[in-house]
């Protein structure tokens, strides 16, 4: 390997890690959310969401996310909570709807952590 593509391959690795960490909610702050009616949206693609999804999710993929949001999600003061596999695309979408106005928009992260506060199992 060049040092360009170790270079490159630790960048992604880097951009990948920061998007995952980026506008992380605790645990305590989800439930509080949820309680109040926050809304839970998985952008994992359908065929990810048809293998194994948690109840009273809302499955819009990433790359529709823009094109579908507002038929959820009206309000731009909606709280919203994203998730994915493994948390990288859910921070990309919190990054993303935040840049369309959404106010309370929060990273889930993982699968098994969105599991793990909602309490469901996945099916």
């Amino acid at each position: 390997m060049t040092w360009m593509t170790i270079l490159a391959v630790a960048g992604v690795l880097g951009a990948f890690v920061f998007l995952k960490q980026l506008n992380s909610v605790t645990e305590e702050a989800a439930r509080d959310h949820l309680r109040k009616g926050a809304k839970v949206i998985d952008v994992r693609t359908t065929q990810e969401y048809g293998e194994r999804r948690l109840p009273k999710t809302i499955n819009i993929p990433l790359d529709e996310l823009k094109q579908r949001i507002a038929s959820e999600a009206p309000d731009k003061e909606t709280v919203l909570l994203l998730h994915c596999q493994a948390g990288g695309r859910s921070g990309a979408g919190t990054q993303m709807l935040k840049g369309m106005g959404y106010k309370n928009v929060f990273n889930l992260g993982s699968f098994e952590r969105a599991e793990k506060i909602l309490g469901g199992s996945g099916k």
